[in-house]
C-alpha cells in the first residue's frame, strides 16, 4: 500500500474524510459510554431489581446475533455513508423516546432497537475504512479510532455517572441523542463508495438485486472465512482472547474490596488503570503506524498480557496489580488496532463488511460466555485464582490461534 508524500501522519490528518469520520466517531464514543451508565440507572430506579438491569443489557446485545446478515449488507452497499448518517440519526430518535419511558416493560424494545442499530452500524463503518484512508496509513488511522475508544471507556462511565447525578437521567439521553446527530452530521459528508460502486460487481461478488441471492452471499462470506487463514485465527482469537480476559471482570470488585482491602475505590482504580493502558497501547501503534511489524505485535500482546493476568495472580501489593492491569489495557489497545489493521489490509473489499460482522458476532459471544463462566469461577476459587486461571486459557488460546494462522507445508507447498 503506497503512503502520500510527505509525513504519513501529517498526510492522514490532511485527508479530511478521515478526520471527519474520526470526530464523528469519538462523539459517538462519548455517547454511548453516557447511555450505558444511564441506562443502568434507569431500569434501577423503574425496578430496583439486578435482574431488571442484566434483562437490559441482554437485550442490547441480542441482535448482534443477526451480525452476518448485516455484514452481507454492508457488502452490497455502493456508498455506506447513507446507513450509517440513517443509523445515528434513528438511534437519536429513539433515545429521545426512551426519556417519556415509565416502565421496564416499555423500555426493552427500545433498547433492543439501540442494539439493532449498533449491529448495522459497526461492521459497516470498519469496511468502508480502506475506501476513506485511500492509500493512507491504515494502521495509524485504526490507532486514533481506537484511541478515541479507548479515552471513553476510561472517561465515559465517570463522566455518566457525574452527568446523571447534576441534569438527571433524561438530560443524559438528550445529551447522547445529539452525540449521534453530530456524529451523523459529519459522517453526512464523507462519502464511502464501495470498490465497485463506479465499476459495478464482479464476479462472485455482492451486488443488486439482479446477483446472487442474500443467502447465496452469506455463505459465499463463511466460505471465504473458512479457507482464509489469517482472517479465520484473527476472528476466532477475538472470541477466544475475550473468553479468557473477560472472564476475570467478576473477579475484579473482589480482588479490590475483599483481597487487598482498597475497597469501592480501589475497583475504580482497576477499572482506571486498565483504560488507561488501552489509550497507550493505541498511542504506541499510532507512533508506529505501517512500521509496525502487525503480526508480531499482535501475538506478543498475547504473550504479554498472559504474564499481567499471571502477575495479578500471584500478586503481594495492589499496587502491583494496578501496574498489571495498566499492562494488560495496554495489550488490549495494541490487539484492537492490530486485528482491525490486518484485516482490512488482508480481506478484500468485498468480503470485509462480512468478515467483520462475524468478528463483531463471535466478539459479542465471547464477552457474554466470559461474564457468565467467570461469576462462577470466581466462586469457586477465590479472585487471584480467577487470574491464574485466566492466563493459563490465554496461553493456550493463543497458541490454538498460532496453529489456525500459521500455513502448514502443504500450503506452503
Amino acid at each position: 500500500m503506497s503512503t502520500p508524500s510527505g509525513s504519513p501522519r501529517a498526510s492522514l490528518l490532511r485527508n479530511g474524510r478521515f478526520v471527519r469520520l474520526w470526530v464523528g466517531q469519538s462523539v459517538s464514543f462519548v455517547g454511548d459510554t453516557i447511555t450505558l451508565v444511564a441506562l443502568v440507572v434507569l431500569v434501577a430506579d423503574l425496578t430496583g431489581s439486578a435482574a431488571s438491569v442484566g434483562g437490559v443489557l441482554v437485550a442490547r446485545l441480542l441482535p448482534t446475533l443477526a451480525s452476518p446478515l448485516v455484514g452481507v449488507l454492508a457488502d452490497r452497499l455502493r456508498d455506506r455513508r447513507w446507513l450509517l448518517v440513517g443509523v445515528d440519526v434513528f438511534r437519536a430518535a429513539v433515545l429521545l423516546s426512551i426519556i417519556f419511558v415509565e416502565s421496564v416493560v416499555a423500555l426493552y424494545p427500545l433498547v433492543f432497537l439501540l442494539g439493532v442499530c449498533q449491529t448495522l452500524f459497526n461492521p459497516t463503518i470498519r469496511s468502508a475504512f480502506p475506501g476513506v484512508v485511500a492509500g493512507g496509513d491504515l494502521t495509524r488511522a485504526n490507532a486514533l479510532i481506537s484511541g478515541s475508544f479507548s479515552l471513553a471507556v476510561a472517561t465515559g462511565p465517570a463522566l455518566g455517572g457525574v452527568l446523571v447525578a447534576l441534569v438527571g437521567v433524561d438530560a443524559a439521553f438528550l445529551i447522547d441523542a445529539l452525540t449521534f446527530l453530530v456524529s451523523a452530521a459529519f459522517l453526512l459528508f464523507v462519502p464511502m463508495p464501495s470498490s465497485r460502486g463506479a465499476e459495478g460487481p464482479a464476479t462472485g461478488e455482492p451486488g443488486g438485486e439482479s446477483e446472487e441471492s442474500f443467502v447465496s452471499e452469506l455463505g459465499a462470506g463463511f466460505a471465504y472465512l473458512r479457507r482464509a487463514r489469517l482472517p479465520l485465527g484473527l476472528v476466532i482469537g477475538a472470541l477466544l482472547l475475550l473468553l479468557a480476559e473477560n472472564s476475570t471482570v467478576p473477579a475484579e470488585p473482589f480482588l479490590a474490596r475483599d483481597t487487598f482491602g482498597a475497597g469501592e475505590a480501589g475497583y475504580g482504580f482497576l477499572v482506571a488503570s486498565y483504560g488507561v493502558g488501552m489509550v497507550l497501547g493505541s498511542a504506541a501503534m499510532a507512533l508506529l503506524g505501517d512500521r509496525a511489524k502487525l503480526l508480531v505485535v499482535y501475538f506478543a500482546s498475547i504473550a504479554v498480557a498472559c504474564a499481567s493476568l499471571a502477575t495479578v495472580g500471584v500478586a503481594p501489593t495492589f499496587a502491583l496489580v494496578l501496574a498489571a492491569f495498566a499492562v494488560a489495557g495496554t495489550c488490549n489497545g495494541l490487539d484492537n488496532v492490530t486485528t482491525d489493521a490486518l484485516l482490512q489490509k488482508r480481506v478484500p473489499e468485498s468480503f470485509l463488511g462480512r468478515v467483520y460482522s462475524v468478528l463483531f458476532l463471535f466478539r459479542s459471544v465471547g464477552e457474554v460466555a466470559a461474564l457468565a463462566a467467570g461469576g462462577f469461577i470466581v466462586v469457586v476459587l477465590g479472585p487471584q485464582d480467577s487470574y491464574l486461571l485466566a492466563a493459563a486459557a490465554m496461553l493456550l488460546f493463543g497458541i490454538v490461534i498460532l496453529a489456525i494462522i500459521r500455513p502448514t507445508r502443504s500450503r506452503k507447498s
